[in-house]
């Protein structure tokens, strides 16, 4: 496999991992206020989405970083008019930014996981995953917005 079909496979395994971080994020919010609501225990299972939410954002970063890396240099651009050298400028720092914001979610999603394990009760516990993670998943949403919107 040569290097430019390399990076298409990482980066369709980055969408397919960020997919599957969506369905997660929605459920384990669902079960959180569910769980809060209804005051239900924490189970082993929302611990489990708990988990599972930060592998995948994990996994996200590994695989963002090596698109990222020169992996997807020699693909280059097709500057065929001003216009798209103009917009391809505004938007080189966007990986940079989206990179830091992206850390910055994972370790505020960390410190959920992190307080919600040390947490007692269970409603602590689905405050804890609900806020942090929910904060989390606000950065990631405007972290990926960013190079559509601004």
């Amino acid at each position: 496999m040569d290097l430019q079909g390399g990076f298409y496979v990482i980066k369709i395994l980055h969408y397919i991992i960020s997919a599957t971080f969506l369905i997660i994020a929605v459920i384990l919010i669902s079960r959180s206020i569910t769980g809060i609501v209804k005051k239900l225990k924490y189970s082993f299972f929302d611990r489990f989405l708990s988990l599972i939410f930060i592998i995948n954002l994990y996994l996200q970063l590994i695989f963002g970083l090596i698109l990222f890396s020169n992996l997807g240099s020699s693909l280059g651009y097709d500057y065929v008019s001003a216009d798209g050298t103009v917009k391809m400028v505004s938007k080189r720092f966007w990986p940079i930014e989206h990179i830091a914001l992206m850390i910055f979610a994972l370790l505020i999603a960390n410190l959920g996981f992190i307080f919600s394990n040390k947490s007692q009760e269970s409603k602590s516990k689905y405050r804890n995953v609900l806020v942090y993670y929910c904060l989390a998943i606000v950065i990631i949403a405007y972290s990926l917005s960013s190079i559509y919107l601004f």
